[in-house]
């Protein structure tokens, strides 16, 4: 199918309420969803509870678990009512049909192959340009993926979550010789720090991504890529992408047992602003002080991404 031809995102999704029972219940309960908001020094969090979720939350993502399960993200295990849009040559657009947005869309590859953004750094801006208007996110091996061993980015309502507006005015900004064109800031004191790029050329936010990528810790598994959060926006004529390095996959709640156990994978959504809880007691339980928490656990503090921000000269 032409690109240029096929059917808005919007569109898709509606026909998809329509044809697939499941996406019309799943979706419907957003209008359910219960939610409250916190205000955090400065900073906005949206707590949602949707007990639909635990299907990722709680996914196992150990080697041995996926290999002793299908992939549901390989063409030949989607649901046959799963209405297949296609992007490029190597991927497909889907609607994800257990979402946690108003739009929500799920972008695979057509081949099996693991998550790994270095070399699909370029498909990514490429679909942040043609989906202009949505949130393109990433989300690297443990770091909230419950397909790591699937390559796939995700379609989302731009503006639900807070750091989608917030990163437009916050950080510090800092020159990277080579990039001209290019403006870097640093994005500290926000409890989910990382690094914010801007361009209004293609080749120059690869190559600042890459730049970027490559002052990241390295894990101690060499064969897997430093643990990232990545969102995408193509505004006014300008590519936007966000880069949150993680230090950890899961806080120690997720293991704990009792009423220490706190069930939270967080990934993209989670560390936008967006926190979701699978199970009413987590809901319930959470305030300020376990967001901050959690959020200290498994992102990198002011310190450790402004030692980052220094290996970039």
């Amino acid at each position: 199918m032409d690109e240029s031809n096929e059917i808005s995102l919007s569109e898709l999704l509606r026909q998809q309420m329509e044809s697939w029972s499941l996406v019309k219940t799943n979706f419907g309960a957003l209008d359910k969803v219960r939610t409250k908001d916190f205000e955090m020094g400065g900073l906005r969090i949206s707590v949602q509870f949707n007990p639909a979720r635990i299907v990722s939350s709680a996914a196992k993502v150990d080697a041995e678990s996926i290999k002793n399960r299908k992939c549901f993200l390989c063409p030949a295990n989607l649901p046959d009512e799963q209405i297949r849009l296609p992007f490029h040559k190597d991927y497909l657009v889907l609607v994800n049909p257990y979402p946690i947005f108003r739009e929500h869309f799920t972008v695979p590859a057509l081949r099996h192959e693991p998550q790994s953004i270095l070399e699909r750094i370029g498909d990514f801006v490429d679909l942040a340009r043609r989906y202009d208007g949505y949130t393109i996110i990433y989300n690297g091996p443990c770091c909230g993926a419950s397909a790591p061993d699937h390559a796939h980015f995700q379609i989302v309502t731009y503006g639900q979550m807070p750091l989608d507006t917030d990163v437009l005015s916050k950080g510090k900004p800092i020159n990277i010789e080579g990039f001209p064109g290019g403006k870097v800031n640093v994005l500290t004191d926000y409890l989910r720090n990382g690094f914010v790029l801007k361009s209004e050329s293609r080749e120059e936010s690869i190559g600042l991504f890459k730049k970027i990528y490559s002052v990241l810790p390295a894990l101690e598994d060499e064969t897997t890529e430093s643990p990232i959060n990545l969102f995408g926006y193509y505004l006014s004529g300008e590519w936007v992408l966000v880069v949150i390095p993680r230090r950890r996959h899961r806080p120690w709640q997720y293991a704990a047992v009792g009423k220490e156990r706190f069930v939270s994978s967080p990934g993209a959504a989670d560390i936008g602003g967006l926190f979701v809880t699978v199970r009413e007691e987590d809901f319930n339980k959470i305030d300020a002080k376990l967001l901050e928490d959690i959020y200290r656990q498994v992102c990198f503090n002011d310190r450790e991404i402004e030692d980052m921000a220094a290996g970039l000269s």
